[in-house]
C-alpha cells in the first residue's frame, strides 16, 4: 500500500505537466505526450489543439495529487486503496475529457491553408 500514493503523485505530476505545456501552447508535436490521434498529428497546427485540451489533464493532475496527499494523511492503511482508486479514476476521466476536447478542436483546423485572396 505504501507504493500507491507515490505512484499517484508521479502520474499526477505527469498529467499536470503535459496539461500545463498544452495549455501554454508549448507542447511540440511528438509521439509521447499530448493528444496524439490521427486528427491531431496531421499537422503542427492541428497538434496545437492540445492548447484546448490542456485544462482537463491539468485538473486531473491536481485531483491525483490531492488524492495522494489524502491517502498519506489517513491514520491507517484502511481506505488508502479506495482513495487512490477514486483519485486515479478522476484523473483518468479528466484526461480522457482532455483528449476528446483536443480531437474536437483539431477537427476544426482546416487541412490546408486557404489560398490568399487575389485582387
Amino acid at each position: 500500500m505504501d507504493v500507491l500514493p507515490p505512484l499517484l503523485v508521479f502520474a499526477g505530476l505527469a498529467a499536470g505537466i503535459v496539461g500545463c505545456l498544452g495549455l501554454a501552447g508549448r507542447l511540440p508535436r511528438n509521439n509521447i505526450a499530448g493528444v496524439r490521434t490521427p486528427t491531431t498529428m496531421r499537422s503542427d497546427t492541428a497538434f496545437r489543439a492540445n492548447k484546448a485540451a490542456g485544462v482537463p489533464p491539468l485538473t486531473g493532475g491536481g485531483v491525483a495529487l490531492t488524492g495522494a496527499v489524502a491517502a498519506w494523511l489517513l491514520p491507517t492503511d484502511e481506505g488508502v486503496l479506495t482513495v487512490v482508486i477514486v483519485a486515479a479514476i478522476g484523473m483518468l476521466a479528466l484526461t480522457i475529457l482532455g483528449g476528446v476536447t483536443g480531437v474536437r478542436a483539431a477537427k476544426a483546423v482546416p487541412d490546408q491553408e486557404p489560398d490568399p485572396p487575389t485582387g
